[in-house]
């Protein structure tokens, strides 16, 4: 093997990994492919139930339940309410279908179970 020049070992090198390149990129073609398939399969056997539910006929929708009013949030100025819900509007109407409009009617803050979780854990790991 010391035989070999440094110029047919950078040969050697070089096709090993122009191969794996291809081979990798040719697996990523064939699962894209698979995944292709799949998706139009399970479209059409979903756009099949949903043909199957417009025959029924249509029923008078509930009424809507009454809003709840919402507890009192902690003071925060006016605009940064604004903003935070212009921008929750954006984020709503740009992940939506662009046939429906949507309305923001309230923005709250929810409180986080890991964020308790944590504050609890870091109280209890302190001695007081």
């Amino acid at each position: 093997m010391e035989n070999i020049s440094f110029g047919l070992k950078f040969g050697n090198s070089l096709l090993v990994m122009v191969v794996g390149v291809f081979v990798v990129f040719l697996v990523l073609a064939v699962l894209i492919l698979i995944c292709s398939v799949m998706g139009k399969i399970f479209a059409s056997a979903v756009g099949g139930k949903k043909t199957e539910k417009k025959a029924e006929p249509k029923q008078a929708p509930a009424p809507a339940p009454a809003p709840v009013p919402a507890p009192a949030a902690p003071a925060v100025q006016a605009e940064d309410e604004d903003e935070i819900a212009a921008v929750i509007a954006a984020v709503v109407a740009a992940m939506g279908p662009a046939k429906k409009d949507f309305i923001v009617r309230r923005v709250r803050r929810v409180g986080s179970k890991w964020g308790s979780a944590a504050r609890e854990e870091i109280l209890s790991s302190r001695n007081f």
